[in-house]
């Protein structure tokens, strides 16, 4: 217990030294995605694997999520491959619920025991603390740096929220650790479909990024690149929320409205184009073919490079397999759709005569008639960046000669 206290004592007097000239430390320079996906599959290996080679972004993978069953604690494990945590630019995520700060000693036993048994060297802790229990996250810290062992290096990393900014506890926190990262996304869910909800409020992302940098030179900023569902009843109550996009099983029910609360583009690109920017960590990072509610690569990208990405709908044809046969093409670009597009097609020169066949929850607008190729149809929402042929059309018509443009949709 003496010895705790030495180190509690000693980490205060570096937090006051640092603090003396808060924004001495040199800010780092790497952006960085987290890795969120719970199950792992050869495209989201692929998207990590990609990511590493290139060498431009840190990358924040899951690695156990602590539960409690009773009085028993268990880790919830997440099925990434073990060459992955030896690899320079990665950090391991632990997770908590709010209950693992009532016993920072015992927590700091599961997590250092946790990550001995990975081999990880980096790590970052992400537990929505509440103001009144800050005092605790300093503990948990504390008493890690406690228990690693002496022979082994440590980057240890944490989250905080726009709230903590201001509190005095959050200081000793700082002391303990070597990346701190704060939260500019989320959301409250709202009572009911009249209410107005977002990812990112303004005025809450501006003050938070002027009082990270006065307070620590070393904050990075997590922002959101992924969307959530929100649901409401027939009377406009609300329902659920989906934070890690619909399930496979979800039916949504003819008295069931959807809504979506997506990044702010506008924003984002304000907050790149500001004095204020700080490294990015982007939640989460897009995995082609896997991830349907999350922009694609290039957007966060572009958003990063200063700007401003503007949603658009592409369309393409190509000839298909067999003889005599055309594939329409849409793909969304620089948003997370939600509603689907209605779209205009001009079969050039040879009209109108043919068969079509909507696929992937495209619609033909207006009535069906057989021998002839309809003019509108409506393009389902799909993921962004992600080319899908949505109608297929059997004719004698030349791919070049077929235009198609967005237009608005029907009442």
């Amino acid at each position: 217990m003496k010895n705790r206290s030495l180190v509690a004592m000693a980490m205060r007097a570096v937090v006051a030294i640092a603090f003396g000239n808060p924004l001495s430390a040199a800010v780092p320079s790497a952006n960085g995605f987290y890795v969120w996906q719970r199950h792992w599959s050869d495209k989201v290996e692929s998207a990590v694997r990609s990511e590493l080679e290139a060498g431009t972004h840190d990358l924040y993978v899951l690695a156990g999520e602590l539960e409690y069953e009773g009085r028993g604690a268990r880790w919830r494990g997440v099925d990434v491959p073990d060459r992955i945590w030896r690899h320079p630019r990665v950090t391991a995520v632990f997770r908590f619920p709010v209950q693992a700060l009532d016993d920072p000693e015992r927590t700091a036993r599961a997590l250092v025991s946790r990550a001995g048994a990975l081999g990880v060297h980096r790590m970052q802790l992400d537990v929505d603390v509440p103001e009144r229990l800050i005092a605790r996250y300093g503990e948990l810290v504390e008493e890690i740096r406690l228990r690693w062992p002496e022979a082994a290096a440590l980057r240890l990393g944490a989250t905080f929220l726009p709230c903590h900014l201001d509190l005095a506890g959050i200081r000793r926190v700082l002391a303990a650790i070597d990346e701190p990262v704060i939260q500019l996304h989320g959301i409250d869910a709202p009572k009911n479909r009249a209410e107005t909800w977002s990812l990112m409020g303004r005025t809450t992302v501006f003050r938070a990024l002027r009082m990270a940098r006065a307070l620590d030179g070393r904050f990075k900023m997590a922002l959101p690149s992924y969307a959530y569902v929100l649901t409401f009843n027939a009377d406009g109550s609300f329902r659920r929320l989906y934070a890690e996009g619909l399930p496979d099983d979800f039916v949504r029910s003819p008295e069931t409205t959807c809504g979506l609360a997506a990044p702010d583009l506008d924003l984002l690109h304000e907050i790149f184009t500001s004095s204020l920017r700080l490294p990015a960590i982007w939640f989460r990072l897009p995995v082609r073919g896997v991830d349907r509610w999350c922009l694609e690569r290039e957007t966060l990208a572009l958003l990063e490079d200063g700007q401003r990405p503007a949603p658009t709908v592409e369309f393409a044809v190509r000839g298909g397999v067999r003889a005599g046969t055309v594939d329409l093409i849409a793909r969304y670009r620089h948003q997370i759709p939600f509603e689907g597009v209605a779209v205009a097609i001009d079969w050039g020169a040879s009209g109108l005569g043919g068969e079509f066949f909507p696929l992937n929850g495209c619609r033909i607008e207006g009535d069906v008639v057989h021998g002839r190729l309809p003019d509108a149809v409506s393009v389902a929402p799909c993921a962004c960046g992600e080319p899908v042929v949505f109608g297929k059309a059997i004719a004698q018509v030349n791919p070049q000669g077929i235009s198609m443009k967005e237009r608005k949709m029907r009442k």
